[in-house]
């Protein structure tokens, strides 16, 4: 009977401690998730939109340069102070973090700005308006293409949710079939025990 009390914790125990692991791994495997789902959030949000609210200044601010350059009344003044604030918005845009994709686009865009600038300072109107609809056209695809990034993360986002919820589900029933295991062996043990128990005689 000692013996088979020995086996019995020494398996009890071996299950305790598989439920001490499986908590301790699933909790770190939580916490990796989370950090994850965090870095995807805060990028969802600080490089996707923020980043859409600086495509949508800068498209009114080309569109407001298109209506100054086709003006009759043309004004270099408040053409280049127009510029200068493209500038400033183009400068918070350079410092989110962009992909190989809109790094391209990004850079024609301010290749353009810089071509607008010079054509209006050589008086050549009709150049600056030619690339000023070029460059509203560029801003046009990073707009596609911060829907497609953003996309991206949300899928990203979803799918860590998703598989930390099955992780979970699979935990519960980890932990429920070790709980029945320890019941059986409980139980087991009290049967055991209970059948080597010697019957009372009476003694004539």
């Amino acid at each position: 009977m000692w013996t088979f009390t020995v086996k019995n914790k020494i398996k009890a125990a071996m299950l305790f401690f598989s439920v001490l692991c499986l908590v301790m791994l699933t909790n770190i495997q939580e916490q990796h998730l989370v950090k994850r789902i965090n870095e995807s959030v805060t990028s969802l949000y600080s490089d996707r939109l923020v980043v859409a609210d600086y495509i949508h200044q800068l498209s009114n601010r080309m569109e407001k340069l298109l209506v100054l350059l086709s003006a009759p009344q043309y004004s270099s003044k408040d053409v280049n102070l127009e510029l200068d604030k493209i500038k400033q918005i183009t400068t918070l845009y350079e410092k989110t973090v962009l992909t190989d994709k809109e790094n391209v686009n990004f850079n024609t865009f301010k290749i353009y700005i810089q071509q607008i600038a010079q054509n209006v300072n050589a008086t050549d109107h009709a150049k600056a308006i030619g690339i000023s609809k070029q460059a509203r056209q560029t801003l046009e695809t990073l707009s596609s293409i911060q829907l497609e990034e953003g996309k991206v993360k949300l899928d990203e986002v979803i799918s860590m949710t998703s598989r930390s919820r099955l992780m979970s589900y699979i935990e519960i029933v980890i932990l429920i079939v070790i709980a029945i295991l320890i019941q059986i062996l409980v139980f087991s043990a009290k049967v055991e025990m209970g059948a080597k128990v010697p019957k009372d005689h009476n003694l004539n």
